[in-house]
């Protein structure tokens, strides 16, 4: 670095210098971290060379006594640690491990709910207690989604169960960088149950293909038919197999194999995948009927072609959520 001036080398990995951008002449020292590729820098508060290098071994040997009894080596705010985090995450989008999405509900949580929480604390002065405290601040101080009389509801479990599984991602990165110590990482599963979803019940789903069938129907234009008939019969195979909706976006015609069991009963598998991971999907018969629906209108019908389009035949990029 070009204002490090009058470098010595004291030992490998220890160095004392002045610097050439202030008007003092005291001395500083670059201490690296054992096994990282990171640095800390102090400020020794003399202009005597021998106090000078005395001083940078007694903070090695202090860097060396914190590694050794996980005592954190750096000072830093949570919101400073958070936007390390967040920056990294978009490195990782940018390069097509994790969606862009993620990396967006990651950066709005970080900036509209843990900041305001704990943002301005030394990231060393957190512990299990403002962990376990969370759900109580989030539900007294945070808002949920509006009512149908427009009234703001109770912040759900959902969210809170994601806000507190970043919020520790943020501790486990900071303990990697040496900022905190690995024991203040918290332990432990969520406090909070994990959040079922309900599910149709017989009537429900009754009016729904009552409905839908009537919605197709009512479409004036050609384009609409096509739109809703692709829509209906998605939500079908959705209601049948369980498929999640990154799962759905990513079936391919290839991904579709029709079976007999020895019965001759016809029935559906699905090899599916999701966010890196696999799994086979075993539907009955009828999904059959409304996949070969959706190929008898695709342009898109080939093996390798994704069986949720649009009408160009592209793949659908928020599968049909407007028209839902």
């Amino acid at each position: 670095m070009a204002f490090l001036i009058d470098t010595q080398e004291l030992k490998p990995g220890l160095i004392i210098f002045r610097r050439a951008d202030v008007k003092h002449r005291n001395w500083y020292c670059r201490i690296k971290v054992p096994q990282t590729d990171r640095y800390k820098t102090v400020s020794l508060k003399t202009a005597d060379i021998d106090a000078a290098k005395e001083r940078a071994f007694d903070q090695d040997s202090d860097m060396r006594f914190r590694i050794k009894h996980e005592v954190p080596i750096f000072n830093r705010p949570f919101s400073q640690i958070a936007k390390d985090y967040a920056d990294f995450q978009k490195e990782r989008a940018d390069a097509g491990q994790i969606t862009k999405h993620r990396w967006e509900t990651i950066e709005s949580i970080i900036r509209a709910q843990l900041n305001p929480y704990v943002g301005t604390l030394q990231i060393n002065l957190i512990g299990q207690d403002r962990w376990e405290r969370y759900p109580l601040w989030r539900q007294i101080n945070g808002k949920g989604r509006r009512d149908r009389d427009g009234k703001d509801g109770r912040v759900s479990t959902a969210s809170i169960r994601t806000e507190m599984s970043i919020f520790r991602a943020i501790m486990a990165y900071a303990a990697k960088k040496k900022y905190i110590g690995e024991g203040q990482v918290f332990k432990g599963k969520l406090i909070l149950e994990k959040v079922r979803r309900e599910e149709f019940t017989p009537e429900e789903y009754r009016k729904l293909h009552t409905h839908a069938r009537q919605w197709i129907k009512n479409a004036k234009r050609p384009a609409h038919v096509w739109a809703r008939t692709v829509a209906y019969n998605f939500m079908l195979i959705m209601c049948n197999t369980g498929m999640r909706p990154p799962e759905a976006k990513n079936l391919r015609w290839r991904d579709v194999a029709f079976r007999d069991d020895e019965q001759g009963r016809k029935f559906v598998v699905l090899h599916v995948r999701g966010k890196d991971k696999f799994r086979n999907l075993v539907a009955a018969g009828n999904v059959a009927e409304y996949l070969e629906r959706i190929r008898a209108i695709s342009k898109a019908t080939k093996p390798d072609d994704f069986v949720f389009t649009g009408s160009s035949g592209k793949r659908a990029g928020v599968l049909y959520r407007r028209l839902i």
